[in-house]
């Protein structure tokens, strides 16, 4: 049995409990069979409380509380329970983070039998991607950090990872989380660099998953020539990553992509039938989108929202989109 698991660390005035149960929502609409895991740390355990934030205890089979010391922040914590998490759970588990949805059936995953860990690549990008060689801030961290990340390595996102309950990947988290530490200490609270460093040292250990089991949508909209990538992707997702929440002085073309999405649920404590609608059906929710998507089609208009929003309403209008 493969749990789903998930990891909260939240206040009641983020909105990081509210994502996180809206992924959890709609993991159960389309699995609803599915053994979901909730890791939590011993501050927001107190938080889940009430009709409204308890409900994610309630979505949960298991639930744990790991203890930290008071003064850690909650991005540490956060980060602490990921990259430790196989060492702190027993069973294989599909770890997804909560700015997600899933938006089909997860029963059956794609694994390389000689794999203990799995993701999918960051940004949907091979080895030597230009997005490499532009990420500026990745390359900083590494340099700083003196790690010996290659561009002939595939830079893994740590949004969805599959992990089996075995040695290797024990001894694998048991690494990450001993240089995840080490960036802390310099300043660097991100837990994607170290876990590809991770890849790297141990001689490229992480498995490739499709990217529809972790669909970087956003990609897609923020470089309009990565459409023709992403959209076949998308098409065929399994679980739909929107990287949290808005950037300033863009249109958000999703709900879920909104932070005003996750306040009214928190203002209203609850969840309506509208914004339901929206978690369950998230990927017939983008402006513009088809009822049906075809992967054969070279580049839907819809992506232009983003960046475009006015010249997309006219085009609607048109009847072009």
């Amino acid at each position: 049995m493969v749990k789903f698991l998930y990891i909260l660390v939240s206040e009641e005035k983020d909105i990081y409990y509210e994502q996180t149960l809206a992924s959890a929502l709609s993991l159960r609409h389309y699995n609803p069979d599915a053994f979901i895991s909730l890791l939590v740390d011993d501050k927001t355990d107190k938080n889940l409380v009430g009709e409204f934030r308890s409900q994610i205890r309630n979505l949960a089979n298991e639930y744990k509380v790991v203890p930290f010391d008071k003064g850690m922040s909650n991005q540490e914590r956060s980060r602490h329970l990921k990259t430790n998490m196989r060492n702190l759970l027993e069973g294989d588990f599909l770890f997804i983070d909560g700015d997600t949805a899933i938006v089909d059936k997860l029963d059956t995953i794609p694994l390389d039998s000689s794999k203990s860990i799995f993701a999918v690549a960051d940004l949907h990008a091979e080895e030597n991607d230009k997005y490499h060689v532009k990420h500026k801030k990745m390359l900083a961290h590494k340099q700083k950090m003196g790690f010996t990340l290659s561009l002939a390595d595939k830079y893994f996102n740590s949004g969805v990872i599959f992990a089996r309950d075995d040695k290797p990947a024990h001894e694998f988290f048991s690494k990450w989380h001993e240089l995840y530490c080490q960036c802390v200490q310099n300043n660097i609270f991100t837990d994607q660099i170290s876990f590809n460093q991770v890849n790297h040292i141990l001689n490229r250990p992480i498995g490739e998953l499709p990217g529809e089991w972790n669909c970087q949508v956003r990609e897609a909209y923020n470089h309009l020539y990565r459409v023709k990538i992403i959209y076949p992707i998308l098409c065929r997702s399994k679980i739909i990553h929107f990287f949290s929440t808005g950037i300033d002085g863009k249109k958000e073309p999703h709900p879920l992509m909104r932070k005003d999405f996750f306040i009214k649920l928190k203002e209203q404590q609850g969840i309506d039938e509208q914004s339901m609608q929206a978690i369950c059906s998230a990927k017939q929710q983008f402006w513009g989108a088809p009822k049906e998507f075809d992967e054969n089609k070279s580049f839907p208009l819809f992506f232009m929202y983003r960046q475009f929003p006015r010249l997309c309403k006219l085009l609607k209008l048109a009847n072009i989109i």
